[in-house]
Order: structure tokens, then sequence, then C-alpha cells
């Protein structure tokens, strides 16, 4: 974890908590809601919203709560054309998407969280489409790709920055049941999530790799039953050969290195 330095803003910092706060959970949360969360003085937070909300990066509904606004929309539509990765990473996806019919997911972690950067839809399913493109570690396939890499250490400071929150009964939230977990994924290098994330959702996840560093995770989602029907061992073994020529395109290491 990198020490912070005498060149940070503090209340930069605390405007970036409060973004990432409005993205990880998603919705619309209020003042104090958002002040309590972050353990930040109210009088702060307020600040800060007043000015997010006059640059557009946040909109304020008619009962005085916050959620990310469009002025972000024209900074994401210049990172993705910098980042030109699917044209090397779509085939590949797309094949395996036409041969198994699930959706595949490519993720990167940043900040405590996944965030997906594409998509290749598969089969229809009313939850994939509606599921933002981020996610905690700590309950979804992809997150504990990356977790499984963390030393004890680092670990137990993930946790304590982050409440195990339950999303559905079956989310793991005790850190000896995601520690067990997590060295099922060491041993077979494999992440699942067993409807943890989402009711009806299940998905599993592999890592992919660049001179022997983890850049990202590549995931195939579907619906419970509709996975369990296909064969979990059959859709793993596809998911690996993804993962595998992801690993092999020369250039993308470096991509998604940057």
């Amino acid at each position: 974890m990198a020490k912070k330095t005498d060149y940070t803003v503090p209340m930069v910092e605390k405007a970036l908590q409060i973004l990432h706060f409005l993205l990880e959970n998603g919705g619309a949360h209020g003042t104090g809601d958002i002040a309590n969360r972050l353990n930040l003085p109210k009088a702060s937070v307020f600040k800060i919203l007043y000015t997010l909300e006059k640059e557009h990066f946040v909109a304020k509904d008619s009962e005085d709560r916050y959620r990310l606004g469009l002025g972000f929309i024209p900074y994401d539509a210049e990172v993705r054309n910098r980042w030109d990765f699917t044209t090397v990473t779509r085939p590949i996806m797309e094949r395996a998407v036409a041969a198994t019919g699930e959706s595949l997911n490519l993720g990167i972690c940043a900040d405590d969280t996944i965030v997906v950067l594409d998509t290749v839809a598969g089969e229809d399913f009313y939850i994939m489409r509606h599921l933002i493109p981020v996610a905690p570690l700590y309950c979804s396939a992809i997150g504990k790709i990356f977790l499984a890499e963390y030393e004890e250490e680092d670990l137990d400071l993930y946790l304590g920055r982050h409440e195990l929150a339950p999303r559905t009964i079956s989310t793991l939230t005790t850190k000896e049941a995601l520690v067990a977990d997590l060295q099922e994924v060491v041993e077979t290098g494999t992440a699942h999530d067993r409807e943890e994330y989402e009711y009806g959702l299940t998905c599993m996840a592999k890592g992919v790799y660049f001179k022997g560093k983890l850049i990202a995770g590549v995931s195939l989602s579907g619906p419970t039953s509709r996975l369990e029907h296909k064969g979990m061992d059959r859709l793993e073994e596809a998911l690996a050969d993804v993962a595998d020529a992801l690993a092999a395109e020369p250039g993308l290491g470096t991509l998604l290195s940057l």
C-alpha cells in the first residue's frame, strides 16, 4: 500500500472518496448518508457535492440525494478512444461466446473495485443487462482472482477498508469464509461467484497474466440453472482457453498495464 506523501490535497482526496462511493454503491444517496458511511464531516461533504454538481459530475434529485452525473461522459469517451484494446480482445471473446452461449467480461482492479472494461453478451438474461460495470472484490469472481494474489497483510488492509456487506444470502461475510474461498482459487486457478453478488447469477473467472503479473480477469456469467445444465466443467475449460488466448496476444499486456 502506497504511503501518503506531503503533496496530497485533503479536499481532493475527500472528493475522490465520495465519487468512488457513488460509483461502487450505485443509486442516489443523501449528504448525511455519504458523510456517515465515509466518516467525513457533513459540512465538507455538502461543499464537495455542491461543487461537483455545478460541474455536472454529480446530479441531485428532488429529495436532495446525489448520484454520478453526466459530466463524466466526455471523459469516458476519451478514455475509450485511447484504449483500443477491444480490437484484440473482442474476436477472442466473441468466439467463446458463440461456442458457449454465455456472456464474457474482461475486468481490471482499480481502487479496490473491479471495473469491467468490456462485455460480450451471450444468450439473453435480464440481470446481465442491468448490472453496472463495477463490482466489489469480495463478492465477484474477477475480484476474488485479484484478492487471491494478496499477501495476508494486504488482505487484512483490504478488510480494514471494506465491510463484507451481504448482497445476497450467499455472500461471504466473514474473513474465515473468504480466506477459505480464496485458498480454493489459489489451488484451482478459478474463482467463483455463486450467487454472491446477485440472486440467480453465477460467475466464474480466470486471471490474465503478463510477464507473470496478474493484469486482468476474464469471467463467464449467466443464470445458475442454465450454467449447471450446460456443465460447469465444460464452461470452465472454455474460459481457461479464453484466458490463455488473451495472455498470448502481443501488446495486450502492455496496454492493460498502462
